[in-house]
């Protein structure tokens, strides 16, 4: 008795032990959650930018708290920036839970990246991956450009064990890839070709079945809309709408000057460049110093315009600050070029217009002679002829004391010395012409014209 007690006892402590064990090797209760299908959705849409950075950590953020199992990233992009890629990836990678994208279209360029980053692929029929060589303006960027780049594809590819040669091949034209790329093009895969070579997993032709390809249940998807700063970010700092502000901005300043009005272009212009740069604060809150740079150039040229005469220090120091803010806040030194010379071919447009349509104000006025002389004020244009006579040699019909008449070019004209006496009948030479005063000096005397 004692014995099957003592058994009991036993099979009782070790049933303990082992629902411990069973309970300890239980994931935890953020884990179960995470199986419900919950999905958190992003969508990436036209240039990538740095407004999308902050969005897309926002929605990993949210989706990590509600315990969600995945986030779904719908692409369609051309391209965008190549640090605004960078930072997407490194949130992609980084994540808690994983990143499935569905590529609505196309990945290209920058695109690309992104999609590589994220840990299952699916792409709409017809899509396109790829051409993500990067670029400075209209020029191919340099070697260390091109060379990082390409291995922030490559390692993106690695992670998720795509293809790095294909990887490559999308951003170095000088990767060959035998039946896809020829030297000296870019590699760009359909969405039939990615998912044949392994650069993409699933065709799908929406994002429901996308979600069906990843195994995923449609019903609990969450799609996560941009706020109002993201919004205004995002329209402040697109590429079109920013250079358009900059260049109304300046120009609209620059009509202030010229044109006689009561201050609506000077609201409109400071109006466009606060803007302007406010678009730079909310993407980046270190654009405080080219706020600074942009507010010190503004009272240096007003200072030059209405205060400090000429065109001196004040004018090249305001043309740098502005200069040297525009370059703090665009997205790339090419970006920065293509804007101020935008505003500057628009500014000449706009001059142009206000002397052709517009009356000039008084600052303006200052650079033209407007005083004019009239004959009801007494002044007397002389005969336009008279400045021809100068050079022209001739003969005193009178004495000159000193003025007098002389024959000049066949006509009897007035004329005048510059008050030495000269004889009628002498040689004379026309040497000025003095409003209506011809001045002439004697060249030969009578006496000498006859030998005497």
């Amino acid at each position: 008795m004692q014995n099957l007690a003592k058994h009991r006892w036993r099979s009782a402590v070790w049933g303990c032990l082992a629902l411990l064990i069973g309970f300890a090797l239980l994931p935890p209760a953020q884990a179960l959650a995470a199986n419900n299908d919950l999905v958190y959705k992003a969508t990436l849409e036209g240039e990538i930018s740095q407004y999308m950075v902050a969005y897309l950590e926002r929605v990993h953020q949210e989706a990590a708290a509600a315990d969600a199992s995945a986030v779904l990233l719908e692409l369609d992009t051309y391209g965008g920036y190549v640090d605004a890629a960078v930072s997407l990836k490194q949130i992609i990678m980084d994540a808690e839970i994983p990143t499935y994208c569905y590529v609505n279209d196309k990945a290209i360029s920058a695109g690309s990246l992104i999609a590589l980053s994220c840990d299952k692929i699916a792409m709409k029929t017809g899509g396109s991956i790829g051409a993500a060589e990067p670029r400075a303006g209209n020029e191919k960027a340099d070697e260390k450009v091109v060379s990082f780049w390409t291995a922030q594809l490559t390692s993106a590819a690695e992670s998720h064990g795509r293809n790095t040669q294909l990887a490559a091949a999308m951003s170095d034209s000088r990767v060959v890839i035998e039946g896809l790329s020829e030297e000296g093009r870019l590699l760009t895969l359909t969405s039939a070709q990615a998912v044949e070579h392994g650069m993409a997993d699933y065709l799908a032709g929406s994002d429901q079945e996308a979600l069906t390809a990843f195994g995923i249940s449609a019903a609990n998807l969450v799609a996560v809309d941009y706020n109002f700063q993201e919004q205004s970010t995002r329209f402040l700092n697109n590429s079109f709408v920013s250079t358009i502000l900059l260049a109304l901005g300046i120009g609209c300043l620059v009509l202030e000057v010229l044109f006689a009005g009561v201050g609506v272009f000077a609201a409109l212009g400071v109006t466009s460049l606060a803007l302007y740069f406010i678009g730079a604060l909310l993407l980046s809150y270190t654009a405080w110093i080219a706020v600074a740079l942009a507010i010190a150039g503004l009272v240096l040229l007003v200072l030059e315009i209405f205060v400090v005469p000429g065109f001196g220090i004040c004018g090249i120091l305001g043309i740098g600050s502005v200069i040297g803010a525009v370059i703090c806040v665009a997205p790339s030194l090419s970006a920065a070029i293509m804007q101020i010379g935008l505003a500057i071919l628009i500014t000449i447009l706009l001059v142009f217009i206000s002397f052709k349509c517009g009356r000039t104000r008084r600052v303006w006025n200052r650079l033209i002679l407007k005083d004019a002389t009239s004959t009801e004020e007494g002044y007397v244009s002389p005969p336009a002829e008279l400045n021809d006579l100068v050079g022209e040699s001739g003969m005193a019909l009178t004495d000159l004391r000193p003025s007098g008449a002389a024959l000049l070019n066949g006509k009897r004209t007035d004329v005048l010395t510059e008050g030495s006496f000269v004889m009628r009948g002498t040689k004379v030479r026309v040497i000025k012409v003095e409003g209506s005063s011809v001045v002439v000096i004697a060249v030969e005397s009578p006496a000498e014209k006859t030998g005497e």
